[in-house]
């Protein structure tokens, strides 16, 4: 009688032991899934909270430009999505206030890599991936102090092929080139199902 009940105790205490190990384990997973996640998901909105986080990566005095995408600088995008959004800073070369009309950028395709997204839908098409206008000056729409704050809005169309796209940014200032840009990536993935 005493085995089988030693024997008892024993396999509820494996069953606890692993329904905890398990559980501790998806909350392991959810909270990588949620870190990667939350570095390249869509932004909404210019707001203040996502400006300040933007502000707070300037700690080196070199870096001009900011994209707020993971290390990897790459936003991964479903196909069939609309207003995917990609924020970015500028800092001014003097540290002195934004003047709107003078501080602008400029958001150029790479076309000389191999195997982007030029190669297999046309320069043309996605261009039209964009609700910037690619290769003009745009204003930035939020300024503070010497930081300027845009968004740029992506829209990837259902059918679209697998592809990964490099985009330039740029500043200038009086509509001369700052000589500082830096660039992101965007890599269209299947749709899924949710």
């Amino acid at each position: 009688m005493r085995d089988k009940k030693a024997a008892l105790e024993l396999s509820m205490s494996t069953i606890v032991i692993l329904v905890l190990a398990m559980a501790m384990l998806i909350l392991g997973l959810i909270l990588v899934r949620n870190i990667f996640f939350n570095a390249t998901k869509s932004v909404d909105d210019l707001g203040e909270k996502v400006q300040n986080e933007i502000a707070n990566l300037f700690v080196d005095e070199n870096e001009y430009i900011i994209i707020k995408l993971g290390g990897d600088q790459t936003a991964k995008i479903k196909q069939d999505t609309k207003d995917f959004g990609i924020a970015f800073g500028a800092r001014t070369q003097d540290g002195g206030g934004v003047d709107r009309t003078a501080f602008k950028y400029k958001l150029a395709l790479d076309t000389e890599s191999i195997g982007n997204c030029v190669d297999k839908s046309g320069l043309n098409e996605v261009e039209g991936f964009f609700n910037q206008r690619m290769g003009s000056l745009l204003t930035f729409p939020k300024t503070a102090g010497e930081f300027a704050f845009a968004r740029v809005s992506v829209d990837i169309p259902d059918g679209t092929p697998l592809c990964s796209q490099m985009v330039y940014v740029e500043t200038f200032e009086d509509g001369e080139s700052t000589s500082y840009s830096d660039f992101f990536n965007i890599q269209i993935i299947r749709k899924g199902l949710f």
